[in-house]
Order: structure tokens, then C-alpha cells, then sequence
């Protein structure tokens, strides 16, 4: 049979829809999983399946497993696609029956799945003999292949590593990714918008499926050596990978990881018992996020939503990083400055004069020095800050700008929200989104101004 040519080549797949049903298991509500060989009962949903007997689930892929048994000898053999899948004619079978067709196209990333040329069914499988299939179904044309489902079953629980960015492709011909939406909220994330990536451990990703497996197989806290290109200059960084919270199947908007809920229309749904956002209050409506109004926008469902604060949250990310860079760079130079004129003294000191008005002289000189050596006077450089920001731009705007006029019947201080004791807090030193104190200095930290029952609040964030 593997010899015959395509024109030759006509196989009767009507009994893979029977062998279908005896190796697939019925979960309720349109669901099924099929049975593996190897023993697991495996499905896929884009939402988590309401199953007691759900084992684990992949909100990101929407892969799932059950326990339980098919009341039947009849399993599937998972195999790759090899050279008899590429040039001969398959089968889709599902519980609606089989249909016939050819491979199409290899699985490109998580969600970029495999294709089929013709129509697949919702967990059902692409095979060449009944048993042995080449990937799971999702429905539309699409199937997901072998080396996808392997790491999900490999894992005690489903896990996606973040280094706190989202790329796009800039070209996939030369396998080029930028730096497309960059997290504030990532613990030290020294990413900007524009950024090209190189390498991630010395591994230039040669495709965006690629990519997507190197970021996601990256471990908690594991140091990832990243060399990117920004502008002309080239940068080695290191990032600490974390857990991943939003993207692929799930929202993205940054705000996932703190289990905060804001609707469409930008009102406070759910709100964190602890952490920055623990301050807000359900029902709270977002007027401000720093100086931009965000009464200007009307996101008309939730994926313009998350664009709006993914586009918003980068953007005050490349102002952090902007300033913080800046502040090492004048740091670098105030410190050598000290340096020089630290050198400069010690000259004077060492001055051997004969006369005693010139040793007063000198050693006048030197305390002169000495004291603009230790000062904090500015050497020529300004750090780019709140009131060099054009008020208003999206693409500008750096930090926490003064309270506006408002309608409303009151207006709090800026950090009554935080204290309304007017204490200062100390928190605990755990690990920082950045340098916080800096930022807080430079007016970069991110605050929201909310109206809350017709009173208005700054709510500013660590």
C-alpha cells in the first residue's frame, strides 16, 4: 500500500468512525476525549470542562485529561507525522464520521495549528489506518500535532514560562522578532517596544514556534541570557523567567497575574485581597492611569480592552526603562566626576609650598574641593521627568501628575488611599516590579485615578 501512487491509492475509511466511538469516551454536553495506548484519556476545550474527574487542564492550549476507562481494548497510537502522512491520503474521523484528505501544513506555535485539507471535528483525529492518528482535533481545518500533546502529558501540571514580553513577527522569512506589547508589572523587566531579539541562551529561535517553546520551556526563576538589538547597540540581559498568567487562549492585558477583573467599559469587577491593586474597590471606574485619560477610550469588547491596557502598560514600561537607564548613566558619570575632582585634592593636598599664606591658600582650595566633591550638584545632564512630558501623551507621559478639577462633591489627598492615617507604610522588601524608590523620586510609578460613588481617589501603585 505505502508504494502505490495517489491516483492508485483509494482506502475505505468507514470503519475509523466505528473504531471512533470505541476509543472515545463521552463526557457530557457535545465533549468527548479520546484514549491513548499509552493509557491517558485526553481532549481539548478553548474553556476549562466543568469534569469531576478532570485531572488537568491547559488554559492556555485548552488541552485536558480525564481519568476514567473506555469500556473497550480499542486506543489510539499518537505517532509524528512522518513520510506516509506527508504523501498519501488521510482521514479525519470524528463522532460525526470520517472524511478524507491530506496534510496540509505542520503546526507553526500553540494555537497555530497544524492544518488538514479537509474539515475537522472537535476532538476527533487525523490518522492513515484507524489506530494510528497524527494529532488531535480542534475543529475548522486544524489539528494539533504530536510533540504538542507529548509536553502537556509530560507535565504534572500545565506550566508556561514569561520572560515579560509579547513578540511579533517582523520577518518570518528571516526569523526576526520584535519586542511587540513589554509587561511594567514583570519583576525587573528591562525590555523596551522595538527591541530585536538575538538570542535567548545562545539560541537564535528559527521560527515562531520555536520562540514560543524556548520562552515557554524556561523555569521559574531561571536566569535567561537574552541578547537583543536596540537602535544600533547591541545588549546582553539577563532575565529571571516567571510563571506566565495571560495570553493564547486566556486574556492578556498584564493585570492577570494579580486576579483583578475591569470591564469594558473600565469599571473595577474583582479585586485582589492583597497585593498593588488590593486598594481599589469593586465598582470603581477608572477616569486616569497616570496623566492619561481613559475616558477617551471606548474598547468595544474585551480583546480591544486588553489591547488598550497592553498598549497603555508598554508604554509606561519604555518610560521606565527610559529613566532608569538615564539615572545609570548620570549616576556613572556624577560618580567619576567625584572621582576627578576627589583626584584634583588630593594634588592640593600634596602641594609643598615654603610660604604659609600659600598653605592657607592651598588647603582652602582643597576644603573647597572636597566639598563639591562629596555634593550632589548636578553635572549638566537632566533625567528626563513628569514636567519635561507633554500632559496628555500616550506616548509621553511619565509619572504621577497633580489631582484634576473635578464635578464631584470631594477630592482625597493623593495617598489618602495608601494611609489615611498619613503614616508612611514601610513594605516589606520583597522582590520589586523595579527600582520603586527611583521611580518614585523620578514621578515614574504608576497610579490610578478612580471615582468611586461620586468621590475621587489616587490610587498609587508598588
Amino acid at each position: 500500500m505505502y508504494g502505490k501512487s495517489k491516483t492508485e491509492e483509494k482506502i475505505d475509511y468507514a470503519h475509523c468512525a466505528t473504531y471512533y466511538k470505541q476509543a472515545s469516551l463521552n463526557l457530557g454536553k457535545g465533549l468527548y476525549a479520546i484514549k491513548l495506548k499509552s493509557g491517558e484519556i485526553i481532549g481539548y476545550n478553548p474553556t476549562r470542562p466543568q469534569l469531576k474527574n478532570l485531572v488537568k487542564y491547559d488554559p492556555f492550549t485548552g488541552l485536558f485529561q480525564v481519568s476514567g476507562r473506555v469500556d473497550s481494548k480499542y486506543a489510539y497510537e499518537l505517532s509524528a507525522i512522518d513520510d506516509y502522512a506527508l504523501s498519501r491520503e488521510l482521514v479525519s474521523t470524528g463522532i460525526n464520521g470520517a472524511k478524507t484528505g491530506r496534510f496540509q501544513t505542520h503546526q507553526a506555535g500553540f494555537l497555530k495549528y497544524a492544518e488538514f485539507s479537509a474539515p475537522t471535528q472537535k476532538n476527533g483525529v487525523i490518522s492513515n489506518i484507524c489506530y494510528k492518528i497524527y494529532g488531535l482535533s480542534v475543529g475548522g481545518n486544524g489539528f494539533i500535532e504530536k510533540s504538542y500533546i507529548d509536553r502537556f502529558l509530560n507535565q504534572q501540571q500545565p506550566y508556561h514560562g514569561d520572560i515579560g514580553v509579547r513578540f511579533d513577527v517582523a520577518s518570518a522569512e528571516n526569523a526576526t522578532f520584535v519586542v511587540q506589547f513589554s509587561d511594567p508589572f514583570f519583576p525587573s523587566n528591562p525590555f523596551k517596544r522595538g527591541d530585536i531579539l538575538i538570542s535567548i541562551n545562545d539560541i537564535a529561535p528559527k521560527d515562531w514556534a520555536e520562540l514560543e517553546l524556548i520562552i515557554s520551556n524556561l523555569m521559574p526563576d531561571e536566569v535567561a541570557q537574552i541578547k537583543i538589538k536596540r537602535g544600533e547597540n547591541v545588549k546582553n540581559i539577563k532575565v529571571k523567567a516567571k510563571k506566565r498568567y495571560g495570553g493564547m487562549l486566556l486574556a492578556d492585558s498584564f493585570l492577570e497575574r494579580f486576579n483583578l477583573v475591569i470591564s469594558n467599559d473600565l469599571v473595577v469587577q474583582k479585586v485582589p485581597s492583597k497585593g498593588p491593586f488590593s486598594k481599589l474597590k469593586k465598582g470603581d471606574r477608572i477616569l486616569f492611569i497616570n496623566d492619561i485619560d481613559m475616558r477617551h477610550f471606548k474598547p468595544r469588547n474585551t480583546t480591544e480592552r486588553n489591547h488598550l491596557l497592553r498598549e497603555l502598560f508598554t508604554r509606561i514600561q519604555d518610560n521606565q526603562v527610559d529613566f532608569l537607564e538615564q539615572k545609570i548613566a548620570y549616576d556613572a558619570e556624577k560618580e567619576a566626576t567625584k572621582r576627578r575632582n576627589a583626584d584634583i585634592l588630593e594634588q592640593f593636598q600634596s602641594k609643598e609650598v615654603k610660604k604659609e599664606r600659600h598653605n592657607d591658600f592651598y588647603y582652602k582650595m582643597a576644603d573647597n574641593m572636597r566639598n563639591f566633591a562629596s555634593s550632589d550638584i548636578a553635572i549638566g545632564t537632566n533625567i528626563t521627568g513628569e514636567r519635561t512630558s507633554k500632559k496628555g501623551d500616550l506616548h509621553s507621559f511619565s509619572g504621577d501628575g497633580i489631582l484634576r478639577d473635578s464635578d464631584t462633591q470631594s477630592m482625597r489627598t493623593i495617598y489618602d488611599m495608601y494611609n489615611s492615617g498619613g503614616k508612611s507604610t514601610n513594605k516589606p522588601k520583597k522582590e520589586r516590579i523595579k527600582e520603586y524608590e527611583a521611580l518614585v523620586e523620578y514621578g515614574g510609578q504608576m497610579n490610578f485615578l478612580v471615582d468611586r460613588q461620586g468621590f475621587q481617589f489616587r490610587v498609587p501603585l508598588e
